[in-house]
């Protein structure tokens, strides 16, 4: 039965793709033009299409080796028994629409490859696929080997789309190959003493099996970065749990750690250094044109490895996938000289980065209802003024300049599948496995928000004086084993003692809260095991983590704010800023509890400035 759906020509396509001015220079390409007529939407495929090396792998094309080199990308495959050789030029695409793959070879039976795939909605909701590929071949045979070429290929381009169709209907993984890896004997030997550990210092056994199983079966490709926060999403584990369990495994030889040097434009990993000492201040990323700052919150991403010892990852790439490893990239475009482009987007409520490639500086584009613009117009001189548009708004993209332009369209929201060094840096497990992991002596790194509890015993100078060193250490040590225990539980992590205080650190408030008040309900003078009483506060502000005497230490007005407002404190009381009392889940949490606020006006005499800080009574 004939189709019924209304598919582009190819003389249509090319209207709307046309081959840039410096391609058919090198002569007439010998072209592949394919509609594959698919049961999903284009919204839904999107993910599996822009994941190029996969699709690649599915079509059953060769594989490739990529090397950056100075910022520009090479390749090396062999093909018919050809070695190719060639530039990959930068990537152009609409996140949801198209993607346009272009090649300059220096050997190899061809001298340019353009390869563009095209969604299209339909009015039922599926979509058209088309596929063209421009291949310009080397002279009169190599012209012949193209041409047969290209038929294969539509065959095996028309049997993977289908296949990918009915993963995407089925809301499948596409998963390409799960066959258990061959491990040398030691390895499995090791792996079954590590089982065994796992085991015994508490990690679930139904966990380390899956982690076991997922080291014996997963393609060297996602076993190259594994990216624990969206490993937890899909096996459904908490992150906490995930974390605990690949730090023990680290510290026994199954994976290994690094922290990645994170490119803030195309999120690329550009340098990896094993320990916390060995982060530098700054990064570089040749392929953006950048250089940037190591130290923010966003530029460092923790990833695991699996250990060389355990297996040895040989990562197969059959190609860039760009908008796969960009996908927070949602348009990028080069625009000719003095000309324009425009296009309708695929934009949703948010906020949006507007850039040209190899610049530092960029405007704001947020989607919003109620917004007047429909169009924006994007000028290659970005100015200073920030924009307002309705949802979908048609982009036009204009180059007045004399050089060819990259603009670049990225989603502003950071990256929230990354693990950050806060993440370990606050998770209590990390610091008791890792004690010897400490910063440079001059690296000022930021970590963002953090709740900052500190405790203080109230007339510890008499109780020790009362008691005597020994009696009053034993009490001591019962308060730092009780604040441990407690600090622990809601998901904190010790940061520090000073004498007989405490410093901990919690990346929610409500954590902290909780944690001061069951510690409040421990020293209480009703209860007849604690002999000590105390005074705890907390402030939630930004932090930066430092070197201190080779230890991981917490910085900034945050730290020194909560040690200030003790002042104001006393036993049995938990005293708190405005940044804790405004937190919902603390307010709630108060009033669950019982537990009445008292608002105190407190002088900061740096700035001799008052602010509100608040107090509650637990014993």
């Amino acid at each position: 039965m004939a189709s019924s759906r209304q598919t582009m020509t190819k003389e249509k396509f090319l209207e709307q793709y046309p081959w840039p001015a410096d391609g058919k220079r090198y002569g007439k390409p010998q072209e592949g033009f394919w509609v594959c007529e698919l049961e999903c939407s284009a919204e839904k495929l999107w993910p599996y299409v822009s994941d190029t090396s996969a699709l690649n792998q599915l079509v059953g094309l060769d594989q490739v080796k990529l090397v950056e080199k100075e910022g520009r990308i090479f390749g090396r495959a062999k093909t018919a028994g050809f070695n190719m050789f060639w530039e990959e030029r930068p990537w152009e695409w609409e996140y949801g629409k198209a993607m346009i793959i272009d090649r300059r070879y220096f050997s190899g039976f061809l001298k340019v490859n353009r390869t563009i795939y095209v969604l299209e909605p339909t009015a039922d909701n599926k979509c058209n696929f088309y596929i063209y590929l421009g291949l310009i071949p080397t002279g009169f045979f190599t012209k012949l080997l193209t041409q047969v070429i290209l038929k294969v290929l539509e065959g095996k381009f028309r049997k993977a789309m289908q296949a990918m169709d009915a993963y995407v209907l089925k809301q499948q993984k596409l998963i390409l190959s799960a066959k258990r890896v061959l491990l040398s004997p030691q390895a499995e030997v090791k792996l079954k003493e590590i089982q065994a550990q796992l085991i015994q210092v508490g990690i679930a056994p139904n966990l380390v099996e899956k982690i076991l199983h997922y080291v014996r079966t997963t393609p060297d490709n996602e076993l190259d970065r594994i990216r624990l926060k969206i490993l937890a999403e899909d096996w459904h584990v908490k992150i906490k749990v995930l974390l605990e369990a690949f730090l023990q495994a680290t510290r026994l030889g199954l994976f290994k750690l690094t922290w990645d040097v994170i490119c803030p434009h195309c999120r690329g990993a550009r340098e990896e250094v094993t320990s916390l000492a060995q982060l530098p201040k700054r990064g570089k990323c040749d392929v953006c044109q950048v250089d940037f700052d190591a130290t923010t919150f966003n530029a460092i991403e923790v990833v695991f490895h699996v250990h060389p010892s355990i297996r040895t990852i040989d990562k197969k790439i059959y190609c860039a996938a760009e908008p796969a490893t960009k996908a927070h990239i949602k348009l990028q475009k080069t625009v000719a000289p003095g000309t324009e482009l425009s296009i309708n987007s695929f934009l949703g409520y948010g906020r949006y980065r507007l850039r040209l490639g190899g610049k530092e500086v960029y405007n704001l584009l947020d989607v919003k209802d109620g917004a007047e613009l429909s169009e924006v117009l994007w000028i290659d001189e970005l100015s200073a003024k920030n924009i307002e548009a309705n949802y979908f708004p048609k982009i036009t993209l204009r180059n007045t300049s004399a050089e060819p332009r990259m603009f670049i369209l990225e989603d502003n929201a950071a990256d929230q599948q990354s693990l950050r060094p806060v993440d370990l840096l606050s998770f209590q497990n990390f610091r008791d496995l890792f004690t010897n992991e400490s910063l440079a002596s001059d690296i000022k790194l930021e970590i963002g928000v953090q709740t900052i509890l500190f405790t203080d015993l109230v007339g510890s100078t008499q109780f020790y004086e009362k008691e005597g060193d020994a009696a009053a250490f034993a009490e001591v040590r019962k308060h730092f084993q009780k604040t441990y225990e407690g600090v622990l539980k809601h998901d904190g992590a010790i940061v520090k003692t000073i004498g007989d205080a405490v410093m901990a650190s919690f990346i929610k408030p409500i954590d902290a809260l909780k944690a001061a008040i069951e510690m409040q309900e421990y020293f209480t003078e009703n209860n007849p095991d604690s002999r000590l009483r105390l005074r705890i506060t907390l402030h939630t502000g930004s932090c930066l983590a430092v070197n201190l005497d080779n230890k991981i230490d917490y910085f900034g007005n945050a730290v020194n704010l909560t040690a200030k407002i003790q002042a104001v404190v006393n036993a049995g009381q938990i005293g708190f800023t405005e940044q804790v009392f405004q937190d919902r889940e603390s307010m709630a949490w108060l009033k669950e509890k019982g537990l009445v606020s008292e608002e105190l006006q407190f002088e900061q005499k740096w700035s001799k400035r008052m602010m509100p800080v608040y107090r509650v009574n637990v014993s």
